[in-house]
């Protein structure tokens, strides 16, 4: 069963430094845990690969400001062919077999308009 489901369109920003994380996804990741400023989050893709991605946020102020690290974000990026107004969606889903599983999906507009995992 899937939690709620979250959606962005990505920027020029998002494909070519950090995906800037919008801070209503935090309440759907795992836990920081306490003085934690980092998250590891393994997720599977909507084709069935699996990557581990980092979520950080910053540990002063008001603001958390969450982002995924450049370093396996911009794999991603490079791996799914990702430009700026392309989507991601991402849920978890909780089964009673693994526990919860993160879903993060990327998808392009195909040629009949509609949004298509790749």
């Amino acid at each position: 069963m899937a939690s709620q489901q979250f959606e962005k369109h990505l920027t020029p920003n998002d494909i070519t430094r950090k995906f800037s994380v919008p801070t209503a996804w935090l309440d759907a990741m795992p836990e920081f845990g306490e003085g934690r400023h980092e998250v590891i989050l393994r997720v599977v893709d909507g084709v069935g690969f699996s990557w581990e991605l980092t979520c950080v946020v910053r540990n002063k102020g008001v603001y958390k400001k969450p982002v995924l690290q450049s370093a396996q974000w911009l794999s991603f990026v490079n791996v799914k062919s990702l430009v700026a107004g392309d989507k991601i969606v991402f849920y978890r889903e909780v089964n009673a077999f693994r526990g919860s599983q993160y879903r993060f999906r990327a998808q392009k507009l195909d040629a009949y308009g509609n949004w298509a995992d790749v």
